[in-house]
């Protein structure tokens, strides 16, 4: 599914023009809340590919240890070596990386509790894919959407009610499994859905429906409904924030209208990267931000600069290191397999 891969490459660029827009390389309604727009895309995506990939297989004690190993090695190498380097900055030096300004965060971050600044996903992600086994469980039993919607039912109830009596959670999967869930369900029924995307009697008015989600997007940003006067809610629980980035997703998945846009090389290419470019471009923003507070730079070469050497660094941590880790922990694990099935 060629426009998944830009689908993802978007995401992250999403997150980095936020970011940028935080740090005053871009106007501030780009910021306070949109790059969780793009974690959103990130979220769903993942429901969606885990729901589609394993859904229709059986599961059992081999497909499990298959399934575990393939999400650790896709996530974990690049994670634990950001990790790593924002403890052993923290202890070595007293230097505090990626908002890691306490033990409790250097903890929070190696033992996948809860991570500071952007490794604040990863955990969440990890923690979907543990429970993400029980709704392959209930896919089996050939109940997953009636699992899916009662787990999605009783989570947002609980969710909406803690925040109505003023308990907000953030980085964590209590606060953004209704987009997994939504993104699985998608994943489930896909084919069937494919199909009738695809019959000449729905081909045209979906892709007219794409066009104007593409265009309602200037109202995506909470920043802008906020700069206009509309009210919004804590990110997770809005109804705008959350609905775009689905909206995205569905018309991603379906590839209605502009949405082949993402089926472009080059955003086919950052969405290669997307994973590094997403875990590393927060130390280039620091790095400029020092660059123009010491007059050496001006903001208006913030973006550029940022984008450039961001998207450098994300590529050669992707040819160089995230993806021959995988490979090799991938084969390692699969001579282990090979010499116990030996013994």
């Amino acid at each position: 599914m060629s426009a998944l891969d830009g689908l993802r490459g978007f995401a992250a660029l999403v997150v980095l023009i936020a970011h940028c827009a935080a740090f005053g390389f871009l106007p501030e309604f780009l910021g306070k809340g949109f790059g969780q727009m793009g974690v959103m895309l990130f979220f769903g995506l993942s429901g969606f590919l885990m729901a589609y990939l394993y859904c229709s297989r059986t599961l059992d004690r081999e497909s499990l240890r298959e399934y575990a190993i393939n999400r650790a090695t896709r996530v974990l190498p690049l994670y634990y070596a950001i990790a790593s380097l924002v403890a052993l900055a923290f202890i070595l030096f007293d230097v505090s990386l990626l908002k890691a300004f306490t033990w409790r965060d250097v903890a929070g971050n190696m033992l996948l509790l809860k991570g500071s600044s952007v490794l604040w996903t990863i955990p969440v992600e990890l923690h979907f894919y543990v429970v993400f086994v029980g709704l392959w469980y209930a896919a089996n039993q050939r109940r997953f959407l009636l699992c899916a919607a009662i787990l999605g039912a009783a989570h947002f109830t609980a969710l909406v009610g803690l925040y109505l009596i003023g308990l907000r959670y953030g980085p964590v999967l209590f606060s953004w499994l209704h987009l997994f869930l939504f993104g699985s369900a998608i994943g489930a029924c896909y084919e069937p859905l494919r199909r009738k995307a695809e019959s000449a009697q729905w081909k045209g008015p979906l892709a007219v429906f794409g066009w104007l989600v593409l265009l309602a997007a200037v109202l995506a940003p909470p920043q802008v409904r906020r700069n206009v006067q509309i009210e919004t809610l804590v990110n997770y629980l809005d109804p705008i924030t959350l609905a775009f980035p689905m909206l995205f997703l569905v018309c991603a998945v379906f590839v209605l209208g502009p949405f082949a846009l993402f089926r472009h090389p080059v955003m086919r290419w950052y969405g290669a990267i997307s994973y590094s470019l997403y875990l590393t471009h927060a130390f280039v923003i620091d790095a400029a931000t020092a660059l123009v507070e010491r007059g050496v730079i001006s903001h208006l070469v913030g973006l550029p600069l940022v984008l450039g050497v961001a998207s450098l660094i994300a590529a050669a941590s992707f040819y160089w290191f995230e993806k021959p880790a995988q490979k090799k922990l991938r084969a390692y694990f699969s001579r282990r397999e090979r010499r116990a099935s030996f013994a």
